[in-house]
């Protein structure tokens, strides 16, 4: 008679420490291990059971189900996974790095969590910023018969490394991208942010790392380089009346991307000190 471990646990999302910690249970006497995702958690119960059986993939002795009969099947002994709270709420903060192997892919390309890791690693003030250019994005990628969640996915990361204090910038642009220092720390994020997302999140569009690279001093020609440059500059968070400019944009990207680069040189210059 199969005996059966029966594992719970919030699974949101399933982190490679669980799934060593159900190999491990499972190694330690049981023919097969069952993890079962709890009702609760940010992604609805069936993604992450989705999630769960893609990192399981590999494993022929352990299983995911949304429910397990353990009244009525002998030889089950349910467990309570706890070891990796922590890492799953890395996880949500964008350090897919911690996700299980078989998932993180996933969680990229598809921007599961990005809400709660624009939260997670902006101010309040930035985080409502970065939503509000990702509604702009999506409103121009729409005027363009463009990729329209491509362009939601950049505006939503475009700024997650701002918050980061000098030296911290530093330090990576030293080792990935040591010409960017010479220009102000105000707008390293746009070289540290592609970095951070690639490396952590395992970002590899680089439509979008493109993108956020450009976004700040306006240098990029792409339609998505445009787009975020327009949004970051346009969205109405910002306090002024840019209707003219998001209506010239979603006629003509260059054309827009031109009239706001030219106002936004004279910002940069007489506001903030940066000759560009």
């Amino acid at each position: 008679m199969m005996k059966i471990a029966v594992i719970r646990a919030p699974f949101d999302p399933v982190c490679e420490k669980e799934v060593k910690a159900a190999l491990d249970i499972q190694r330690s006497g049981f023919d097969l291990a069952v993890l079962i995702p709890d009702e609760e958690g940010v992604l609805p119960r069936r993604k992450r059971l989705e999630l769960l059986r893609r990192a399981l993939q590999p494993y022929r002795k352990a299983a995911a189900a949304l429910q397990f009969d353990t009244e009525h099947v002998r030889n089950t002994v349910v467990f309570s996974l706890e070891c990796a709270d922590e890492e799953e709420a890395l996880a949500r903060t964008g350090r897919f790095d911690k996700a299980a192997r078989g998932i993180r892919k996933i969680l990229a390309e598809e921007g599961l969590y990005l809400e709660q890791i624009v939260d997670a690693n902006c101010s309040p003030h930035r985080a409502a910023h970065s939503k509000s250019v990702a509604q702009v994005c999506l409103r121009l990628a729409h005027a363009h018969h463009l990729n329209e969640f491509q362009a939601w996915k950049a505006g939503m990361l475009h700024d997650l490394t701002k918050s980061w204090d000098d030296e911290r910038g530093r330090k990576l642009l030293e080792v990935y991208d040591p010409g960017r220092l010479k220009l102000s720390p105000k707008v390293w994020h746009s070289y540290t942010a592609p970095v951070w997302l690639k490396q952590v999140m395992g970002i590899q569009d680089r439509q979008i790392l493109q993108a956020i690279g450009h976004h700040t001093l306006g240098t990029g020609s792409g339609d998505l380089d445009m787009i975020l440059y327009i949004a970051d500059k346009t969205e109405p968070l910002r306090g002024y009346d840019s209707s003219y400019e998001i209506a010239v944009s979603e006629k003509n990207l260059k054309e827009g991307a031109a009239l706001v680069l030219s106002e936004s040189k004279k910002y940069l210059r007489e506001k903030e000190g940066i000759d560009v």
